[in-house]
């Protein structure tokens, strides 16, 4: 039976939801988060519950003591990094403008805000645009300075990032994106992809196609990160920049095919009984022998497998240590079933027997073609997680570790 509530219970909620308003009030004009100092929440939910409710007392005095104390946190940035004089302050002078310009343009359709500040909303259109001048004049300057040193990749990178900075900054640096060009040329890692090297000898009909596997990867992909670049040594040898780093295969071994040949037998029975014959019961009296029918399922299969072996490093060029290694194991696998019967066919009910065994079974050409698609994929996949943000600097392995 359902339960309907009672005068108690009514007045209990009654006296539960008068207890929340308080709360409820303080969270929607936002005199927690003033109380908390967070003086931006607090005047974007003061200035919300203004705009529909003019008159909310709570509301006004959460509204006056957030705007002065986020303006005055503002000011106080402001002359805090002009005075600290920090590389490209004018970026952080610049945010704290904007955010004070963002809090006036929030005051243009709160008519209660204005009427209590009694002022217009203050414009702060030409400071910022001063400022951000200053600082897409500071980002060009450190361009400059940086892409002087070019040669050395890492100035490179922080050029890249300081053309990138003034194009967001401002427009009037006509030159930003040819210099931006040219410092992501020289801050662009290049790696060699060699070869493979067999230590143990294929075919050269398997060799060329897994070199072929390793190309398309390599090379007809795209790499992990517009300043990273995978050549190939002809490549490496046209270009005008040298590379960085070389990326090294060996092919250290493949087994032979190996085939497995056998089968299983289960044992089956009719899900219903046949008659199987008849017996006496007495000396008159013949009656038939139901029981269920037998056979046995014989279930053959033959499984071919094949798998080989690689190992790669990559090297520095700049000092010819060993930044990275690891080795890929694959193995591939053919396998098919086959069903035969013996035995009384009812006992199947009804399941019709897989098909006989293929005249084409898997090669091992086939399956080296598999190997070498899956070991070039891996290969890469490693070797782009490796490099997805290109680094200053890569540390050598220890020997040890060799």
């Amino acid at each position: 039976m359902k339960k309907t509530a009672t005068g108690n219970d009514m007045k209990k909620i009654h006296l539960l939801f008068t207890l929340l308003i308080p709360f409820i009030q303080s969270c929607a004009t936002g005199e927690k988060a003033l109380k908390k100092g967070k003086y931006e929440q607090a005047l974007s939910l003061s200035i919300n519950r203004l705009k529909r409710h003019p008159a909310h007392e709570n509301a006004k005095n959460v509204f006056l003591a957030a705007y002065k104390g986020a303006e005055q946190s503002n000011k106080e940035n402001i002359e805090r990094y002009l005075t600290e004089n920090r590389p490209f302050k004018w970026e952080s002078v610049l945010y704290e403008y904007q955010q004070l310009q963002k809090k006036e343009r929030a005051l243009k359709n709160c008519r209660a805000c204005l009427q209590l500040l009694d002022l217009q909303p203050i414009s702060y259109d030409d400071v910022i645009e001063q400022v951000t001048n200053l600082a897409a004049t500071e980002r060009y300057e450190a361009g400059l300075t940086a892409l002087q040193y070019k040669e050395n990749r890492p100035a490179a990178q922080d050029a890249v990032t300081h053309f990138l900075k003034v194009k967001q900054l401002s427009q009037k640096y006509t030159d930003a994106d040819s210099k931006l060009l040219l410092a992501k040329e020289y801050a662009t890692l290049r790696i060699v992809i060699e070869p493979v090297i067999e230590e143990e000898t294929m075919s050269k009909h398997e060799y060329d196609y897994l070199q072929k596997q390793l190309e398309e990867e390599f090379f007809e992909n795209r790499t992990p990160h517009e300043l990273i670049l995978f050549q190939n040594p002809a490549a490496a040898q046209e270009d005008s920049l040298p590379a960085h780093h070389v990326l090294r295969l060996y092919f250290t071994g493949q087994s032979g095919l190996r085939e497995l040949i056998g089968s299983t037998d289960a044992t089956l029975e009719s899900n219903i009984k046949y008659k199987v014959g008849t017996k006496k019961i007495n000396d008159t009296t013949i009656v038939d022998v139901m029981e269920p029918v037998k056979g046995t399922l014989t279930t053959h299969y033959r499984k071919r497998s094949k798998s080989n072996e690689l190992k790669y490093e990559i090297i520095n060029l700049e000092n010819d240590c060993v930044i990275h290694q690891d080795w890929f194991r694959g193995n591939e696998e053919w396998k098919e079933e086959w069903q035969t019967f013996s035995g009384d066919n009812r006992a199947l009910n009804g399941t019709v027997l897989t098909s006989s065994q293929t005249l084409f079974p898997a090669s091992d050409w086939d399956l080296f073609k598999k190997l070498s698609r899956s070991a070039a994929g891996r290969i890469y996949y490693r070797i782009q997680n490796f490099y997805r943000k290109p680094l200053t600097d890569y540390s050598c392995l220890p020997k040890t570790s060799r």
